[in-house]
């Protein structure tokens, strides 16, 4: 694990839903084992997708369950500039595209904010008169390195579209397509007119229509949806939805529908099979030859200005166009929409979140967060029992005393750690604890939790504890005996609405591992010398403790609920509720003996 020792995940049941609810019964009916009494494995690959900290998950409190990113889905409340704060409608969105149609522009090099300023006078943004660019105040790169330049300070996304780089203008699609039907009558005219020529001449013609200019990839693109939208038309019937094929009383229209549900008897009428559709044969049709020379020339490039010339891997991913190569061919990218998403409960459809419309607001209408709701539990390690202070409590250890290093446990000798549980309800529960005897994994540590069944207060007021008259809590000094060990059952410190129990772990031997390795299987006995390092997987050494947890409390009902009781005669404004759930807490890392 990445996280620092010690550590506290919580594990949702989400990632052991996959299996279908047959093979589920299957499996508990051969088995005859129930969904409980099965032991979680925090080195399973499947709890990489299950284990989360208590500050990330949410809570659905229709299922009374807690809910990971996995078992939520999200919906799209509104799209926002980050950059102008504006709100963009989703019907923008869906025909312009998932950035900002204003002046919001991020600087192809360094993805900063670009600015509008006038090439006049750069250093003042938006000044009046002369020509306009879009500059970088980080990286200081500009539109003059690739030759655009503006007319006006606003509308720099559509003249943008205009403008290709070098400042000749992007013709528009209606004038691609007049340009692609006079282009096609002018070869129609010369096809005609043409006279017959020996094979020499007509590759010397060749030559000299391609020495024409090169069609740029949006002309190539422009001309191949053309050809399949024609080829798509000359498939389709001149008029499919005539008069007679929506007149459903027609003979012709009977015998038709009857033919799609006649039986197997009945000879069917053979269709005719349409004719196949040919692909591109010209350039005016998108056919495009590829052309050794602009690799060389693209290469010779490379070898006068460097690599420093050529664009990064994430530079080529924001551009629009993915085939360019040098930074002479960057442009500026719009900005990215941002969204505001509520989520769901996958099971129920609860809204488990949902924030405030307002674009510049960062609160939440609705955010039922786990931690409301669910005990938070932390582990720390416990360096000697006889210390006086509490270990969740000020800090008045003395300062001779050396920190507790949880990357060093020592193996086979017995270490003591506090579980302290944190409980936010405002009424009391009462935890039962459960375990495994011994860790699951190559290395086998045993685990025994000294107090597994144990009560915790309700989260009232401060006030509320200091002036009530109840017994005083449990503290450290009478769950030790006399002989200074401490006593089973009893919880180790507790407060209004915490309590702390001890377990005892007993680190497993890493070198066992590397002996069953060198004993057991065909591919271990072959090898001369096998270390422990070698024998031991990743994180073997790592001491993860999966624990079962299991709430029983007594809460308000429901107003529904209530409402139902009261009208049977029924007395329901409090009802047993129970929670069950599994943490896996990361204790430390065992040294090597």
């Amino acid at each position: 694990m990445a996280q620092a020792f010690p550590y506290t995940y919580y594990a949702c049941d989400c990632y052991d839903n996959n299996t279908t609810k047959s093979a589920k019964r299957a499996s508990h009916t051969a088995a005859d084992v129930d969904e409980e009494e099965r032991n979680f494995d925090p080195r399973s690959p499947r709890s990489n997708y299950a284990l989360y900290p208590l500050e990330h998950l949410l809570y659905c409190e229709d299922c009374q369950q807690i809910r990971c990113p996995r078992c939520v889905m999200e919906e799209t409340l509104n799209w926002f500039c980050p950059a102008c704060l504006f709100e963009v409608p989703s019907s923008v969105v869906k025909s312009d595209g998932n950035r900002c149609t204003r002046c919001c522009f991020s600087c192809p090099v360094c993805t900063s904010s670009l600015m509008t300023n006038s090439l006049e006078n750069p250093d003042a943004p938006s000044a009046a008169g002369g020509p306009y660019i879009l500059a970088c105040p980080y990286c200081h790169w500009s539109t003059v390195e690739t030759g655009v330049e503006f007319e006006k300070h606003t509308g720099i996304h559509g003249q943008l579209a205009k403008i290709a780089n070098g400042g000749k203008p992007i013709p528009t699609q209606k004038e691609r397509d007049k340009e692609r039907e006079r282009r096609r009558e002018l070869e129609a005219r010369q096809r005609d007119s043409r006279p017959v020529l020996s094979p020499s001449e007509e590759s010397a013609s060749g030559d000299a229509e391609q020495e024409g200019e090169t069609p740029t990839r949006d002309d190539i693109f422009s001309n191949l949806s053309a050809f399949y939208r024609a080829q798509i038309e000359a498939q389709t019937p001149a008029s499919p939805f005539s008069t007679h094929d929506l007149n459903f009383s027609s003979p012709s229209a009977y015998s038709r529908i009857m033919n799609l549900y006649s039986t197997t008897g009945s000879k069917k009428q053979k269709r005719n099979k349409p004719a196949p559709m040919r692909e591109a044969a010209s350039e005016l049709e998108g056919l495009t030859i590829h052309d050794p020379a602009s690799d060389l020339a693209a290469i010779e490039r490379i070898k006068k200005d460097g690599w420093g010339a050529t664009l990064s891997p994430a530079q080529k991913l924001a551009q629009i166009n993915p085939y360019i190569r040098f930074d002479a061919e960057l442009r500026p990218t719009a900005t990215l929409l941002c969204t505001k998403r509520s989520k769901r409960c996958r099971t129920c459809r609860h809204i488990l979140s949902k924030p405030e419309s307002k674009i510049t607001s960062t609160r939440y209408k609705i955010k039922v967060v786990a931690l409301e709701h669910t005990p938070r539990i932390s582990i720390r390690a416990l360096q000697s029992p006889n210390t006086n202070p509490s270990m969740f409590g000020p800090a008045t250890i003395p300062s001779t005393t050396p920190p507790f290093n949880y990357n060093t446990l020592r193996p086979g000798i017995p270490t003591h750690f506090l579980l302290h549980l944190s409980n936010p309800l405002f009424d009391p529960i009462r935890v039962t604890l459960a375990t495994a005897s011994t860790t699951p994994g190559n290395v086998h540590s045993r685990i025994t939790i000294l107090c597994p069944e144990f009560e915790v207060g309700a989260n009232t007021d401060v006030w509320d504890d200091a002036l009530s008259s109840a017994v005083p809590a449990v503290r450290r000094g009478s769950v030790m005996n006399a002989d200074g060990q401490i006593e089973a059952g009893k919880p180790w410190d507790q407060g209004r609405n915490w309590t702390s129990v001890v377990i005892e772990v007993v680190p497993g031997f890493l070198d066992s591992v590397a002996a069953s390795a060198q004993t057991g299987g065909s591919a271990a006995r072959k090898a001369s010398v096998v270390g422990a390092d070698e024998a031991l997987e990743e994180d073997d050494d790592v001491l993860e403790i999966p624990v079962f947890v299991r709430l029983e409390f007594e809460a308000d009902a429901n107003a529904e609920e209530r409402g139902l009781g009261d009208s049977r005669g029924e007395k329901s404004g409090r009802e047993k509720r129970e929670e069950a759930f599994w943490v896996v807490l990361g204790a430390g890392r065992i040294a090597a003996a």
